[in-house]
């Protein structure tokens, strides 16, 4: 009887990570293929590169440091990511003058830089975006994504 109920235990576990996986999996196939599409606009393009750059490296970091809880943190920190960025998209389509874009800008960029996951001192790799003008997507790749977040919502 423990054996039936340590396996049916142990599938449970499995079905409850693949979605997971499948979740950071979907976000990165998604940002690869916008980021190859040559009929979106540049800036798109731009803010799906840096969204597969950060899984990437989120990704990375996640299994050196933490192999064993790999699969649902990526879930939780891709997702988080993935609705930090597309809120910050659409906060900045809604600044309709300069000065508010700027404050947009400065809000989000702290809120990347403020919460810190990994204390990576790589900081030419992870600054690589937030110290680049060229992007709209100016954040520290070494970013807890749900601290952030949170830290963005709590502000209005």
């Amino acid at each position: 009887m423990k054996k039936i109920f340590l396996t049916a235990l142990m599938l449970c576990g499995l079905s409850l990570t693949a979605p997971a996986q499948e979740v950071y999996q979907e976000i990165l196939r998604l940002s690869r293929k916008v980021a190859a599409d040559k009929n979106k606009s540049l800036d798109a393009r731009k803010v799906a590169t840096f969204k597969v750059d950060e899984l990437n490296y989120m990704a990375m970091k996640t299994k050196e440091q933490m192999p064993d809880s790999s699969v649902r943190v990526l879930d939780v920190q891709a997702y988080a990511m993935y609705d930090f960025v597309n809120l910050f998209m659409r906060r900045l389509t809604e600044a309709r003058k300069k000065a508010d874009k700027e404050k947009v800008m400065t809000r989000f960029r702290e809120a990347s830089i403020n919460n810190s996951r990994f204390n990576d001192m790589d900081k030419e790799l992870v600054l690589s975006y937030y110290d680049n003008p060229n992007y709209l997507t100016q954040f520290s790749l070494d970013t807890d994504w749900v601290k952030a977040l949170a830290e963005i919502r709590s502000k209005k």
